[in-house]
Parts: C-alpha cells; structure tokens; sequence
C-alpha cells in the first residue's frame, strides 16, 4: 500500500489565499464612475462644505483616522495584521501599485484643492492645510480602501466573522471621509479614491498569491522589511498633525514589536530544528 502523500511544505490548511468576490470589481468602478460624475457637478462644492462642516467626531480622531490611511501606516496596519507573509507581501504591492498610480493620476486631472477654490474661512481645515498637490484622486482614500479591501481578504481566508469584516469596511470609509473633514479633498476625490483602492488591492492580493512560495524565506524578510520599513517612516515622517504625534509613534513602535517577534519567532524555529 502506497504511502499517503505529504503535504507541500508552502501548504497551510484552512488559510489558503482566496479569490476576490466578482462584486468588488464592480463596486470599485461603480465608486469611481460616481466620483467622475461628481467632479463635474455642482453638488460636489455642496458635498464639500457640508461634510466638512458636520464636527460629527472631535478634531483629534479625524487627524488620526487621516494618520492612519497613510501610505506608511497602510504598511504597518496590513502586515501586522497577518502573523505570515500574504499580508505583507499584498500590501507592498499595493503600496508600489497604487502610490504609483495616485501620482499619475493626480498629475493628469490636476485638480486643485478644496483650500484653493472656495473662498477663505469656508472650510475648517485640521492639522496643516493642504494645498500646494492636485486633488483627484484622494491618495489617503486610496490607501484606505487598500487597507480595508486586504483586512477584509485576510478575514475571509481565516474564516472570521461578517461583523469584523463590515468592521473593517467601516473603518476604511471613516479614514477615507477624514480627508474631506481635515479640508484636504473633495468628495469625488474621496470616490474615485476609494475605488481605485479597493481595485488595487483586490488585483493585489491574486498577484501575492503566486509571487513566491509559502513557506520560502522570503515569506520572513518581505513582511519583515515592510514593517521596518513603515516603523522607519513612522518616527521620521513630519505629516502635518501634531495633535496625533504619539499615535504615529505608537504605530512605528507597533511596527518594530511586530517585526521583533518575526525574527524571534523564525530564529526560534531555526534553533529548534538544529
């Protein structure tokens, strides 16, 4: 009788990447389709001030949720959140994808900032107001939806709950609408953001899956390097909100706590099979 065959080395039961569901390419270009209308439209100066205007949370959690949907912390939030490598190895892709593809973008509409359109004392601006970039897309909406698009696919692949998923989505909208709290984007900005986001980390995660093997060693330095290299941008990166200072800190210390117990994990592992 044939012995059984072992699984691949790369194999991992019950957390095998998944594919995207077929929806979430449609609601990324239904999100972006209703941000090119918008930009056009009246309604979007409209949007713009009364989002702005609403105060439905104190100054300092908009300044940290708009902390928290930059390119950096997306970094740190992805693959700290995956104790193996997909998360890393998606959000680095995701990282260079779509901080690529904001630039051109931005460069192609140059669109102006809200700051700079409507008249002085219109808009309640948080932290330092940004006005000297184009507008369209919202890089921060784009790295939000990034973020909450490959939370949500490392929820799906460890079979979590719905509610942490909705969790998830709920708490990209609310980095993604911080922009147009702090006065730095227009709605349709914040759309075609979003959408791009959710497409870029959607293609994202399919690519990871067969960039390398599971189970490699690069499956230790990639997600390794993303962390430190997040922490690094964390204690350097001047971004304008002082108020939220310590949270940043706190996420580049997370990031070196993450990246420690990676490299002591796989040195314990090392130790033991010696």
């Amino acid at each position: 009788m044939p012995a059984p065959s072992k699984p691949a080395p790369s194999a991992r039961p019950g957390r095998a990447a998944q594919a995207v569901p077929r929806h979430w390419w449609g609601l990324a270009l239904a999100l972006m389709l209703a941000g090119a209308l918008l930009q056009g439209s009246p309604w979007n100066q409209a949007a713009m001030l009364w989002g702005n205007g609403l105060g439905l949370l104190p100054d300092t959690v908009w300044a940290g949720l708009t902390l928290l949907a930059f390119g950096w912390s997306a970094l740190i939030l992805v693959a700290g959140a995956d104790r193996g490598a997909e998360g890393g190895r998606a959000v680095l892709l995701a990282f260079l994808l779509g901080g690529g593809l904001a630039q051109v973008l931005k460069n192609w509409f140059a669109q102006p900032r809200p700051g700079l359109v409507l008249p002085e004392g219109a808009l309640h601006f948080i932290g330092s107001p940004v006005l000297g970039s184009p507008a369209m897309p919202s890089g921060h909406a784009l790295a939000a939806f990034s973020i909450a698009t490959l939370w949500v696919c490392l929820l799906r692949r460890d079979g979590r709950p719905q509610w942490l998923q909705a969790l998830a989505w709920a708490l990209g909208a609310a980095m993604a609408f911080s922009r147009v709290a702090v006065g730095a984007h227009w709605p349709a900005d914040i759309l075609v953001g979003a959408g791009l986001g959710i497409a870029v980390a959607a293609l994202c995660w399919q690519l990871q899956s067969g960039w390398l093997r599971q189970g490699g060693w690069m499956s230790l330095w990639i997600p390794l390097a993303v962390e430190l290299l997040g922490a690094l941008a964390a204690f350097t990166a001047r971004e304008g909100y002082p108020e939220v200072q310590a949270l940043q800190w706190a996420l580049g210390l997370a990031a070196l706590a993450s990246a420690g117990w990676r490299l002591a994990s796989h040195l314990g592992q090392r130790r033991s099979h010696g």
